[in-house]
């Protein structure tokens, strides 16, 4: 008896440490393509990431806002500004400060000639750029499936 409880609990552990494994991700921002990581941070599969910056063209603020799907990546999904022309240069239809759509991007791409008022915020967590890149560098934020290795980022 003692031990069909033990394969029992045996049983829903290995069933429970899969389904943690399976909704688990890693959000990395690298230094640009292939570039070692720079910081990773423990997050949900199908999470939301926020990216915020200052639009260089129409000074105008902006956050896309991004949905992470198993196996696909990043999309964004949502575009917020109140500057019209930011829209424009999306190419995006919008009445007011928002739009929705749906592009995978798979990763995000950045170089910026400043990273000061760029963030990438997941939850609560609010990451600032410029604490881990200069201006003109390259950085990638992707989101891999999988819970973060030892050793990465912070």
């Amino acid at each position: 008896m003692a031990s069909v409880r033990t394969g029992v609990c045996l049983g829903l552990m290995s069933l429970m440490l899969l389904a943690a494994t399976a909704t688990a991700a890693c959000l990395v921002v690298s230094a640009g393509d292939g570039g070692g990581p720079l910081v990773s941070l423990p997050v949900e599969g199908g999470c939301i990431v926020h990216l915020d910056f200052v639009n260089s063209i129409y000074l105008a603020p902006v956050r896309e806002t991004f949905l992470h799907e198993t196996g696909k990546g990043l999309s964004v999904i949502r575009v917020e500004s109140p500057s019209a022309g930011v829209f424009e240069y999306y190419r995006l239809e919008s009445d007011g400060p928002s739009a929705e759509l749906y592009r995978n991007v798979g990763s995000i791409h950045l170089k910026s000639h400043d990273y000061r008022d760029h963030t990438i915020t997941v939850g609560t967590t609010v990451l600032h750029l410029k604490d881990f890149a200069a201006g003109g560098d390259p950085l990638t934020i992707s989101v891999h499936d999988g819970v973060c290795g030892s050793g990465q980022g912070r």
